[in-house]
């Protein structure tokens, strides 16, 4: 009896993990490859928009929008402000899509730029399906020391 005991607990346990893991992998069916565009500073007014101000070391301010300028395609921006020159900026976007009540990552793409004090980048996805997209930019910093400030921006929302 006690060997069956500790075989049962020894079960539930790895079906519990086992179990949380395939419901981790079964949500993302629908994934983007994201790319680099020209940066499209020329219609920001059409972006939906997030900005925060940070209080970091070399970090001003980073903003995060997202578009939908036609058909499938949605459109994300980053802008990056630091107080110096960085040895190089780098921002991951994460393409997000409503599902429920929650959010799922759908496509992820990275831009970066070097011995620069500020980044203005874009990425395009194309064949997107219907729905509410946001954006997550993490931008990442870098100065000539190697000192690192990291910071995340959350885009507003856009239908499909």
């Amino acid at each position: 009896m006690k060997k069956y005991k500790i075989f049962v607990t020894i079960l539930l346990a790895w079906t519990l993990l086992f179990g949380q893991a395939l419901c981790a992998w079964g949500a993302e069916s629908e994934w983007y490859d994201l790319k680099e565009i020209e940066n499209y500073s020329d219609i920001s007014s059409d972006f939906e928009e997030t900005e925060i101000t940070p209080y970091t070391r070399y970090i001003v301010g980073a903003s995060a929008y997202i578009t939908h300028p036609s058909g499938d395609k949605i459109w994300m921006r980053t802008e990056v402000f630091c107080s110096q020159t960085m040895k190089k900026i780098t921002t991951v976007f994460t393409l997000q899509k409503k599902v429920g009540s929650s959010w799922t990552n759908v496509g992820k793409g990275t831009v970066s730029v070097s011995n620069d004090n500020s980044m203005y980048k874009s990425m395009e996805a194309t064949g997107v399906s219907s729905g509410t997209y946001r954006c997550i930019a993490d931008t990442q910093v870098t100065s000539s020391s190697g000192y690192t400030e990291t910071i995340s921006a959350v885009s507003g929302e856009v239908k499909v």
